[in-house]
Parts: structure tokens; sequence; C-alpha cells
């Protein structure tokens, strides 16, 4: 009984430290591409309808001040995103409404913890490319993923970029 206890703590130790070697590792990703996978996904389309459909509302109740709020909201969005794509505003609202995307990809990759890729940063860091498990996530259509693979043959460079 005592031996197959002392194999349970065994078995039990060996697995917490192979769990603590993968938790070291952190997920990366490049950061224009999720910027604009993310803003063509199924997530940011459900979105922008809900807004259509407020705005065709606003417009039959004749409701003025609600439409104006609503065309304001487009233009501060399409500007953020462009904001966000040039790497001159924090993504923070995509990463809000990533973040069971983030826990789910964190799990598949076996990662602690995922941020956007840092130019510079320290290259002996345990990292592991979870571009790909994002784009997946974002369901990402073959257009995206071309655009996405484009981007990333001519990175642009946002060192002084810091999210």
């Amino acid at each position: 009984m005592k031996r197959i206890l002392w194999m349970g703590l065994v078995a039990a130790v060996v697995a917490a430290q192979c769990g603590m070697a993968q938790t070291g590792k952190v997920g990366t990703f490049d950061r224009p591409s999720i910027v604009v996978a993310f803003y063509r996904s199924p997530q940011w389309l459900a979105v922008v309808q809900e807004k259509k459909t407020e705005m065709q509302q606003a417009k039959a109740a004749n409701d003025q001040k609600k439409v104006d709020e609503l065309n304001k909201w487009g233009g501060d969005s399409q500007e953020l995103a462009h904001r966000q794509l040039a790497g001159e505003a924090p993504i923070d609202n995509i990463l809000e409404m990533m973040k069971p995307m983030l826990a789910t990809v964190e799990a598949q990759a076996h990662v602690a913890s995922i941020v956007a890729e840092v130019p510079g940063a320290d290259k002996t860091a345990a990292t592991v490319d979870v571009t790909d498990l994002l784009l997946d996530q974002l369901q990402a259509d073959a257009q995206t993923r071309q655009i996405v693979d484009q981007l990333r043959k001519t990175k642009p460079d946002l060192s002084g970029f810091h999210d």
C-alpha cells in the first residue's frame, strides 16, 4: 500500500513539474494580423449589426440624438481600427472581446498567457506564436488569411509602440 501511495506521490510531483514547465511559456501573436482578423470577424460583425438595428429603430422613432450618437460611434470605431492597425492605439477593446478565445488558445498552446509580439523583446524567453490559433478562434476566412499573410510579409516597424 505504501508503495502505491509513494508512486502516486511521485507521479503527482512529476505532473506538477511538467505543468509548471509548460506554463512558463508565453504565447505571442502578430498584432496587425489580429486587428485585421478581429474587424473582419463574425464577432465584430454581430456588434455592427446590432448598431445598424439600433440605427433603424432610432430613425423610425425620429430620435435624432440617437442617430447622431450611432453615427459618431461608427466614425470613432473606424478611426480606432485604423489607428490600431497602424500601431498608434492600444487594442484593449479587441482583447476584451477575445477573452474567452484567449483562454481557449492558452489551453491549446499550453502557455501561461498571451501577449502581442514586441519588437526587440528578449529572444531567449520561451514563447510560442499563437497567431494562427487566434485566427481560428476569430473564424478568419480565406480572404482574411490572405490579407494577414500579406501583412506579415510586409511587417511595419512598430518598435516604438507598447500595448
